[in-house]
């Protein structure tokens, strides 16, 4: 069994986006899920385009909304919404209006 508190996790910074700051609750493998993370965006925050091919990233909006593109299409995500990004799926967030929570996690393919 394994058991985080988000109060508990420290910070540390989003690779592509270095100042957005998220919780990585685990960073030891899950079956195939890599890292289980919480990142809250305030106004004006963005992460730019990217891709991974190695794997699937989730995304559950706990609340507040935040325009995803994929692809070069947006969707936007409002508290409640989970999107699954796919591999070789280059996505990005738009600048956030409000405030964002997001919860999301890193999977790779399964053998």
């Amino acid at each position: 069994m394994k058991y985080f508190r988000l109060e508990e996790t420290p910070e540390s910074p989003v690779t592509h986006s270095p100042d957005i700051k998220k919780r990585v609750f685990t960073k030891e493998p899950v079956s195939c899920v890599r890292h289980l993370s919480h990142v809250v965006l305030g106004p004006g925050d963005s992460a730019f385009a990217h891709s991974h091919e190695d794997g699937f990233e989730v995304f559950y909006c706990a609340n507040g909304e935040a325009v995803f593109s994929i692809n070069g299409k947006d969707f936007p995500l409002h508290a409640g919404d989970c999107m699954v990004v796919e591999p070789g799926d280059v996505h990005e967030i738009m600048p956030v209006n409000g405030k964002a929570e997001l919860f999301y996690f890193f999977a790779v393919k399964c053998p």
